[in-house]
């Protein structure tokens, strides 16, 4: 995404030089006009988000027949040189937004500073996509699209495949010296497609195994860069006799898979191949003749958004979260953040993108320009240190008294220390045996996260009454009887590790004939039958007892009382909390024989009105899990239910 015309352009960007593309600099503002409209209109355009996909092949494109063009004039690859134009390109204005988003962070009340410096460090360090990756199969962690700092993965898949690939091409040159000039070139191509295929069909691995990972792993986006590699090796001696063809086919291809691909397919895997592959051909096509494509890409407009688009990607993110925070999430307050996107990206363009970029001060000295890189590293990395250890910590409770946001965090049950809170990606199980010793009579606990909710209360009842307690529980994995599909880094997918481990599980079950079962699930408006077909398999074994959702608070707790400042101010009648697809949604009567349902929603919520903080105890630990201080109390309605076991 940071890459640039940066061999091809001239200061003032403005007058042509030999070797230089308008095509690709008007296919680079399609390329962010998409990805704009994405986070602004996400169903007008549901696959813009492959506009970064292109940046990649388009860097991958200039950056390789940059640093060729070098090798074939002087024999060599200067690393230095090359590191210190990267220094000069993109820190300057990627440590800007960020510093500015950092202190937007600090104005913002519902953001919380301390949880949001991680990003901040990780965005200053380049390896922001590996952080959002861990994030990402985290099924707590935080709403994505709060994350101004979200879109700074791309900068780090590009910076760590910069890392390594210089030193490779020269590696692999020095390697094919002895070679004649054809079939160097030649071996140089066979090279960079094997290792395209390797990438590739990692990617293909992953997005089917780990999708998460698969989307921000530099590995698997690497075959996009070497995309743009491999053409800048092969050079412009193929297909010339139909390139006007070959560009509008692949124009036409990439702006039908903005509109048809989205993020509920697949990806990036075998799907990723069309439109990195379209804009392979396009970018091709247009270093072999002017084509009606690339005269297309080339009007003013396009080339000027085509010139601050990387100053344009990184200010619109951040804007775009903060307005909708402060305003909410209308057309009129999308449009006004995305024309103040714009008009920053042209300020910064022009007054800290071009002078670093270009002024002489930093490009006549290699030592100003480590410096300068050195030193804005180190300023965002110390913002991120100052954010996570200066800024406070404590939210009101009532009655004058604060409490720990961060700990509050931490305020949840043990089995998700203990990892019998399965994840996305696992489809087997653990030990996961609490209450008394093994031998005693079983109590199966068995269900999604929400399910979670009750092991406090459900280990103190069997640890008091003598019971050996079983925990199953998989994060989003709804006891029903049919596919199930989860949401993954903001991005839908089948959940087929759910129907295995589902189908594990009610084996272990049956196998076991625990003396009652005890299911939970969040909300979900999956069919009935397959809710009530699953509640009768369950019956068929043991004694069932259903437990009715909890209600989801508007609000993270933390985030309503740094806002109001008051307890008070963070409360909301029961009524208004409950839908009709809360789980189970199968009728009381209509429960099969052998299952009972018990509803906790009025200990929760007593008088009928739900709290974040009830007796100076928060009540969630986010929007609608209970902490495990909280759940504690409910043990005696559970001592009850196991007492009253056949």
């Amino acid at each position: 995404m940071g890459s640039t015309l940066e061999a091809l352009q001239t200061k003032g960007a403005t007058k042509p030089i030999p070797g230089f593309r308008p095509d690709i600099e008007g296919f680079r503002a399609i390329c962010v006009l998409a990805v704009v409209l994405y986070h602004a209109f996400a169903t007008l355009v549901p696959g813009g988000f492959i506009g970064v996909d292109i940046f990649f092949v388009i860097s991958g494109y200039l950056i390789t027949q940059l640093l060729l063009n070098e090798y074939d004039r002087t024999g060599r690859i200067d690393l230095k040189h090359f590191v210190a134009r990267r220094i000069r390109r993109i820190l300057p204005v990627a440590t800007l937004v960020l510093i500015t988003t950092s202190a937007l962070i600090l104005l913002a009340p519902t953001l919380d500073p301390r949880e949001l410096s991680r990003h901040v460090i990780a965005a200053a360090l380049f390896y922001h996509n590996i952080h959002q990756a861990q994030v990402a199969v985290d099924y707590l962690a935080s709403n994505h699209s709060e994350n101004p700092l979200l879109h700074y993965w791309s900068l780090s898949v590009e910076e760590q495949f910069y890392l390594v690939w210089p030193l490779l091409l020269f590696c692999i040159l020095a390697g094919l010296r002895r070679v004649d000039t054809i079939k160097h070139r030649r071996s140089l191509v066979l090279i960079i497609g094997g290792l395209w295929i390797a990438s590739f069909a990692y990617s293909v691995h992953l997005t089917s195994t780990h999708r998460a990972w698969a989307y921000f792993d530099p590995l698997s986006r690497s075959f996009q860069l070497l995309s743009g590699s491999f053409i800048a090796a092969a050079g412009s001696r193929h297909f010339r006799c139909c390139a006007t063809a070959v560009g509008i086919i692949s124009l036409a291809t990439i702006l039908a898979c903005f509109l048809l691909i989205s993020p509920r397919h697949s990806y990036p895997g075998l799907l990723a191949a069309i439109p990195t592959l379209a804009a392979t051909l396009l970018i091709h096509a247009g270093a072999l003749q002017p084509t009606i494509a690339g005269g297309l890409l080339s009007t003013p407009l396009l080339r000027y958004t085509g010139r601050i688009s990387f100053s344009w990607y990184l200010w619109h993110w951040p804007l775009l979260v903060f307005a909708h925070l402060r305003f909410g999430n209308h057309a009129l307050v999308t449009g006004s953040a995305i024309a103040a996107s714009f008009a920053l990206a042209a300020l910064s363009y022009r007054f800290v993108e071009q002078p670093f970029r270009h002024g002489d001060f930093f490009a006549r000295s290699m030592k100003r320009t480590f410096a300068l890189g050195a030193g804005l590293i180190a300023l965002g990395v110390g913002t991120g240190i100052a954010m996570l250890h200066l800024t406070p910590d404590l939210v009101p409770v009532g009655n004058g008294a604060y409490k720990s946001a961060a700990q509050l965090r931490r305020d949840r049950p043990v089995i998700y220390t203990d990892q019998c809170m399965r994840r996305f990606a696992d489809v087997d199980h653990r030990d996961c045996r609490y209450g008394r010793p093994v031998g005693s009579p079983t109590v199966v606990l068995f269900g999604d996260s929400h399910a979670g909710n009750w092991f406090e209360p459900v280990n103190a009842a069997a640890i008091a009454e003598g019971w050996e307690l079983l925990v199953r529980i998989k994060a989003s994995c709804r006891p029903l009887d049919i596919q199930q599909s989860v949401s993954e880094g903001g991005r839908d997918r089948i959940y087929t590790e759910c129907t295995e481990w589902l189908s594990a599980t009610l084996n272990e079950i049956a196998r076991i004939k625990p003396r009652m079962i005890i299911v939970a699930g969040t909300r979900h408006q999956l069919p009935i039958a397959a809710e009530t077909r699953f509640l009768v398999r369950l019956a068929s074994v043991s004694p069932t007892v259903v437990i009715r959702d909890t209600p989801w608070f508007p609000q993270n707790g933390a985030a309503c009382l740094r806002k109001n400042r008051d307890p008070e101010l963070c409360t909301w009648p029961l009524a208004s909390l409950l839908v009709d697809y809360n789980y189970p949604r199968t009728a009381a009567m209509d429960l099969p024989d052998n299952v009972r349902l018990l509803d906790l929603n009025r200990r929760i919520c007593p008088g009928e009105v739900c709290r974040v903080v009830l007796d100076g105890e928060f009540v969630m630990f986010d929007e609608h899990h209970l902490t495990a201080s909280f759940s504690r109390t409910l043990s005696d309605e559970f001592r009850a239910l196991l007492n009253s076991a056949p």
